[in-house]
């Protein structure tokens, strides 16, 4: 990591924050030139330090320079700010999505100097609002895996007809407007929003009514007339591929708004950096006493910044964490080094929660430390994610039993770790009898229902250090390194015969299951998992060949 510069509060905040901050100097509307970028965007963009001072022409493809002129020259004519979406591909060829602020500046005369660009990376919001809209579509088919989704998310979600009208929402709808839910339903949408932006609330809700999804920010009027600056998330309702009606999702914006208020006297570029920054900002002194935190508190950790203030340094690290925070922090102030961990820290209702911490030492003129900076992001959804996606590379979706790819670098593993020349891997692979038949007699829910049930007779037979696994279609695969002998492998097949042979009933339809076994007894000394897998399939048609529903043992 590189030394920290000595440099005012803001513009320390500009370049640690994790949002791009681009000023462009717009004295002569004929030539915007860029006189600012922090270091987020040289970290996410094709653009140098030399670019300072160029114009968009200079620096951009013609088509891109274009569209960003088109911008700029929008927030010259209104004077006022704006925000739209894009896409951007980093130099390392990674795809974001991002909203983007343009906020004009003005001098003394009055004349537009400066426009501030904020770009807030949303692609973690995409991605999950991309994962929400799947879960949506499965609530089609089973409402009762996404009413845990619908009802505990955090933002007010509203279901609407094709006119407008309210039909449900969740229970953050609320929280949000203090408006009983059944006051809501059945009145239209554009009653709680201010007269002046219901042309466009008409529009954005068109647009998703023909697939298009839009967000708008405005106003909802709450109970006693409560202003709530929120953002709207319009989405098309699709219910086999035909458009029903709009999901109006709605993002409290106010903790957002007041940032603003809290650093306008000091800072007027701070203000418009802040009230784009969703993560937690926290100054602290050298032992760690916090000194002032972010309205974001309440949103990351559940406190209100005035309850967080109260509560002793590192009081919310997880314990296993604190060393390396503690470590972390004393050695950004020895070495004046910003420093970068991941750590688990309290949320007041949800328990522990993963985030990036990020920690910037900042020094006065004498190079004596004054603060430490800190922005806290929740990457509680990041880490999920990437647990749900370990877990999926190696679980099989309708049984949930481990795959073939975990199957694989099981029997590596023993073959690895065997020390004994004489060990034996006992592999049971088998195939459902006549299992087309049950597909195409009863249809492929009772097929699928079929396997399930298989694959949970299968795990009852197993024991501890087993493993029970689904290769495909309809067939398992167990490795069972405590059978060393014919005798005990004869007896495991006989106790899944027992298993099976139980009645089978589904859709009252009564079944009979039964299932062809291959068995091989495959020494490690020199195998590999090619060998193993061979040997067991041998068997298994060996089975097939004696009539099916029986079992064939190989040794080697």
């Amino acid at each position: 990591m590189s030394k920290t510069r000595v440099l005012p509060f803001n513009i320390a905040l500009m370049e640690a924050i994790k949002d791009m901050v681009f000023m462009v100097n717009v004295t002569d509307r004929s030539a915007l030139k860029y006189e600012f970028f922090n270091r987020a965007v040289f970290e996410r963009t094709h653009l140098a330090q030399q670019d300072i001072g160029k114009t968009f022409q200079e620096t951009h493809a013609p088509a891109a320079a274009g569209i960003l002129n088109g911008h700029y020259e929008k927030v010259l004519e209104t004077e006022g700010e704006i925000i739209f979406e894009d896409t951007y591909v980093s130099p390392a060829g990674e795809h974001y999505y991002s909203e983007t602020t343009l906020t004009p500046l003005f001098d003394e005369t009055g004349m537009c100097s400066h426009v501030i660009g904020v770009v807030k990376d949303t692609t973690g919001e995409r991605l999950a609002k991309m994962a929400s809209e799947e879960a949506w579509e499965r609530l089609k088919e089973s409402r009762s895996r996404y009413r845990s989704l619908y009802e505990n998310n955090a933002d007010a979600i509203f279901s609407l007809d094709l006119k407008g009208r309210i039909l449900a929402g969740n229970s953050t709808v609320e929280q949000l407007t203090s408006y009983p839910m059944n006051d809501l339903i059945g009145t239209d949408f554009s009653k709680y929003i201010p007269q002046k932006d219901c042309e466009l609330l008409s529009m954005y809700i068109q647009l998703a009514l023909s697939g298009t999804s839009n967000d708008f920010r405005t106003i909802f009027i709450g109970n006693s007339r409560q202003s709530i600056g929120i953002l709207v998330h319009f989405a098309p309702i699709e219910v086999k591929n035909e458009i029903v009606g709009v999901y109006a999702t709605l993002k409290d914006m106010r903790e957002l708004d007041k940032v603003s208020s809290q650093y306008l006297e000091s800072e007027n570029r701070f203000r418009i950096i802040a009230e784009n920054a969703h993560d937690v900002i926290v100054l602290m002194d050298h032992e760690g006493e916090t000194i002032y935190v972010s309205p974001s508190s309440k949103r990351v950790y559940g406190l209100e910044p005035e309850e967080y203030l109260e509560r002793p340094p590192f009081y919310n690290v997880y314990p296993e964490d604190i060393p390396q925070v503690r470590k972390a922090f004393s050695l950004a102030i020895q070495e004046a080094q910003t420093y970068i961990l991941e750590a688990r820290l309290q949320h007041k209702t949800r328990g522990w929660i993963w985030t990036e911490v990020q920690g910037i030492p900042i020094f006065d003129e004498q190079h004596q430390f004054v603060h430490m900076l800190t922005i806290t992001q929740d990457i509680t959804l990041h880490k999920e994610r990437e647990t749900q996606l370990q877990y999926d590379a190696y679980h099989d979706s309708l049984t949930g039993l481990p795959n073939r790819r975990f199957l694989k670098e099981s029997i590596l593993e023993k073959i690895n770790h065997s020390s004994n020349k004489e060990d034996i891997l006992t592999v049971f692979l088998l195939d459902i009898d006549h299992f087309k038949a049950i597909n195409d007699q009863l249809g492929h829910d009772v097929g699928d229902a079929v396997i399930e049930e298989f694959g949970k007779r299968l795990l009852q037979s197993t024991g501890d250090g087993d493993v029970a696994a689904r290769l495909g279609g309809d067939e398992f695969i167990l490795l069972l390194p405590g059978i060393k002998t014919a005798d005990q492998a004869e007896k495991m097949a006989q106790k899944i015969q027992v298993t099976m042979a139980q009645s089978w009933e589904n859709q009252d339809v009564s079944l009979k299951v039964s299932a062809s076994m291959g068995i091989a007894l495959t020494p490690l000394a020199g195998a590999d998992v090619s060998t193993i897998l061979k040997n067991a399939d041998i068997a298994m048609y060996e089975s097939k060949e004696a009539g099916r529903g029986t079992y064939r043992i190989r040794m080697l």
